[in-house]
């Protein structure tokens, strides 16, 4: 248990985010517009557009010993902490998949068990909590999905949320969630980079640091976050 004196909080230290999209939309590359020496924490193995990026260190997970590496990660961390300011995690969606063929290959059917469900839920929760208590900036990324969506009086609706399990949850401890989107300017005619940051019925989202901000560009919001 830690107790806190509210008005020594700093709105905008050790905070934790987390931007979707689909892949290959440029979420990694958002990682250039920190400041401050940076672990990477790549699942996924596409890193490359880091190329030649001064303080960026990059650990890549073996896709076939997920687990494993994630500890393994965790504990580099750990025993590391004081050299790095930023922690990115490109992207928990990838790490779930893998995390899932991984106890799909010890099986006889080939296909994860039912309990394996629910130890990925808790795994991924428990792991970003972990990170929270470290005192870092934490960027995770994730890929995104559509989720079709009944409401009450019977009608139905396209949601796009994190592709991640135990999303309510995560999404509980995290107080940023925002969706990167491509869009055209219709002054200047040129595809422009934003990440909504409030929830509408067709995104899910929410923001609970930096105020009523529908959206940001997107190589502008670490920058703000790290003010």
């Amino acid at each position: 248990m830690e107790f806190l004196k509210a008005e020594n909080i700093k709105r905008l230290q050790n905070w934790t985010c987390i931007v979707y999209s689909e892949p290959g939309k440029g979420k990694t590359s958002m990682v250039k517009s920190m400041t401050g020496r940076t672990l990477v924490f790549s699942t996924d193995g596409m890193y490359h557009v880091l190329s030649k990026l001064q303080d960026v260190d990059i650990v890549v997970m073996d896709p076939q010993k997920p687990n494993d590496d994630l500890g393994n990660f965790y504990r580099y961390l750990v025993k590391n902490l004081d050299k790095y300011e930023n922690v990115v995690i490109d992207n928990l969606s990838t790490f779930q998949k893998f995390w899932l063929n991984a106890q799909a290959a010890m099986t006889k059917s080939g296909m994860p068990e039912m309990k394996d469900y629910g130890i990925i839920d808790r795994v991924l929760l428990d792991f970003i909590a972990s990170l929270k208590k470290l005192n870092k900036n934490i960027l995770i990324f994730a890929h995104e999905k559509k989720v079709e969506i009944t409401r009450e009086s019977g009608g139905v609706y396209t949601q796009f949320q994190p592709d991640m399990r135990n999303l309510d949850a995560v999404m509980g401890i995290v107080p940023i969630v925002g969706r990167l989107v491509i869009y055209k300017n219709q002054e200047t005619q040129q595809d422009e980079r934003i990440i909504v940051l409030q929830p509408t019925q067709s995104t899910r989202a929410k923001d609970q640091l930096l105020g009523d901000m529908p959206t940001i560009k997107q190589m502008d919001l670490l920058p703000t976050l790290q003010k």
